[in-house]
């Protein structure tokens, strides 16, 4: 029922009412005790109270009809689209607009699971993103990926806020696929011009690395007659050329996310080393600090050589007057049932960080050297990453930084593998190496022979599977096969292995790449491989892995 509207609206009512029947009979109400004409008035003075409601009310009704039309307009034709969803998720309302967006009429979403329109990858986004907003006071936010009737995608902004019941949400869906694009767009102009600032970098460092490899192979060449400078030369180009295997491993790493090849290990061995090459020649002296019960971490140790590497590199960059380095490691106590950790710790006395700077330090592409590729730092953080382990950095300008890395242990009962020595191990049997570059080729079986082995070579996995068929048919079966893992225009290693397979359940095979990105080559024994070779590798780490393999 209408509620009665106060006392002083019905007093003004009533007196406008007497006023016009004044008006209209020429006449006062009735002074007299005549009941019926006092009843006659009332009746008249009611009728005309009515009649006065009765136009107030369609002025009203006419208004709000006015406004609900604009809010249908406002509704439909906002740029926005809205949708009210039930707690399943249903769509119980839309406005024009929403329907456009996913390129249906209103009538076909209606009833539909909003569900049906976000793509599969966002899906599990969406649900939680629903929960919350029928849960929570307050407007929530999200970017999910939704599509339309064509399965064409879009990036959607969402808005929702749960009705007071809690049975309805409502949302608004504003498209943003022009800011992504302006976004994309932006994005890759900056990542072209940091890719300058890399290839300049990169060619730099490439460059001072070639120049080294070709002037000691020229006087390599001019001093063959004396075996003692001839020693040194080739020496120092294999060093260079090192130099260049770290560098294209960091792009690798940092480019591809090259997974580790985790063995157990100990860090001591890896800190010595890798310090004591970045400082050579340099006037920065290094003093270690190293735990004798320092505990092994179960690692790539190539990936953590290179990280402690740039870590002390960044050091001796640092200090171009001359400085000191101090390397600590330490065990690092869990709490109950959590990790436990080694740290190490490389603290400097060079120029120190801006405090501006810091946050930016572990971005790709940015460096503070003028000529520095941005890749040092960044590779660091990926390979720890990928470790499970982290990186963080302390630097108080002109005072220096120290730079601590964190790595998980190996289990309390791992045994680590031995370090790898300079040892070269001879040895003997046939062995079959298959890989697309010629020059690869020639250098393997060359380096096979010097050690002893005899060798066939094959160009891809066809060929070096009809080896080993024949050569198992004739009775003189290979001891271990290299197989290349890439083979642009052929059957490359992991196909291969699974037809030497067929032929020879027991075979050994050795993965060979270039690639350290590919899961092969971390996970080798799950693609059914015996061991595996990262490609450029020395005399040494070839002789190693024949070794362990053949007779280990």
């Amino acid at each position: 029922m209408p509620k009665h509207k106060p006392p002083q609206e019905d007093r003004e009512l009533r007196r406008k009412a007497e006023e016009q029947i004044r008006e209209t009979f020429g006449r006062p109400p009735p002074e007299s005790a005549d009941e019926q004409l006092r009843l006659l008035h009332e009746l008249q003075v009611h009728q005309l109270e009515l009649e006065m409601q009765n136009t107030e009310l369609r002025q009203t009704k006419d208004a709000l009809e006015t406004l609900l039309d604009q809010y249908r307009d406002l509704y439909d034709f906002s740029p926005v689209g809205y949708l009210t969803l039930d707690r399943s998720g249903n769509i119980r309302n839309a406005n024009l607009t929403s329907g456009r967006q996913f390129g249906l009429e209103r009538s076909e979403l209606i009833s539909r699971d909003l569900i049906d329109f976000v793509t599969q990858e966002n899906r599990s986004d969406c649900s939680a993103f629903l929960q919350i907003a029928f849960s929570r006071p307050g407007k929530q936010a999200i970017e999910l990926m939704l599509r339309q009737k064509n399965n064409a995608p879009f990036f959607a902004q969402i808005e929702a806020l749960a009705a007071a019941s809690a049975e309805e949400c409502r949302l608004a869906i504003i498209d943003v696929n022009e800011r992504k694009r302006a976004e994309e767009l932006f994005l890759r102009n900056s990542k072209l011009e940091s890719l300058g600032l890399l290839a300049g970098g990169i060619a730099h460092d490439f460059n001072n690395i070639l120049a080294a490899i070709i002037g000691n192979l020229s006087l390599a060449r001019a001093q063959m007659s004396n075996p003692q400078k001839l020693a040194k030369r080739l020496t120092d180009a294999e060093a260079a050329a090192t130099r260049a295997k770290d560098l294209s491993m960091q792009l690798l790493t940092f480019a591809r996310g090259g997974a580790p090849i985790k063995k157990v290990i100990y860090l001591k061995y890896l800190i010595r080393e890798a310090a004591q090459f970045a400082i050579h020649g340099t006037t920065v002296s290094c003093e270690f600090f190293l735990a004798d019960d320092l505990w092994p971490v179960m690692a790539d140790s190539g990936q953590i050589s290179q990280v402690l590497h740039n870590l002390a590199l960044n050091a001796v960059q640092a200090t171009p007057e001359g400085g000191k380095l101090t390397i600590r490691a330490q065990n690092v106590a869990p709490p109950p049932g959590g990790t436990r950790w080694v740290e190490v710790a490389l603290a400097d006395t060079g120029t120190g960080i801006p405090a501006d700077l810091l946050p930016k330090i572990f971005d790709p592409y940015y460096s503070t050297k003028p000529q520095g590729s941005g890749l040092g730092l960044a590779t660091c953080h990926a390979i720890l990453q990928k470790h499970g382990g982290n990186i963080s950095v302390e630097s108080t300008l002109g005072q220096g930084s120290v730079f601590r890395i964190r790595l998980p242990t190996a289990e309390e009962d791992a045994i680590p593998d031995a370090f790898l020595d300079s040892k070269v191990h001879h040895g003997q049997g046939q062995i079959l190496v298959m890989d697309d570059e010629a020059a690869v080729r020639d250098i393997a079986q060359a380096s096979l022979e010097e050690l002893g082995y005899s060798v066939e070579c094959a160009a891809d996995g066809g060929m070096a599977s009809e080896l080993y068929r024949r050569r198992m048919a004739e009775g003189n079966p290979f001891a271990a096969v290299i197989l290349d893992l890439t083979v642009p225009s052929g059957i490359g290693g992991k196909e291969a292995l699974a037809h030497l397979r067929e032929i020879d359940p027991q075979v050994k095979a050795i993965v060979s790449s270039g690639y350290a990105s590919d899961p092969v080559i971390a996970n080798y024994r799950e693609y059914g491989f015996s061991a595996v070779l990262s490609k450029p590798y020395q005399l040494e780490e070839l002789s190693k892995v024949l070794h362990d393999l053949l007779l280990g």
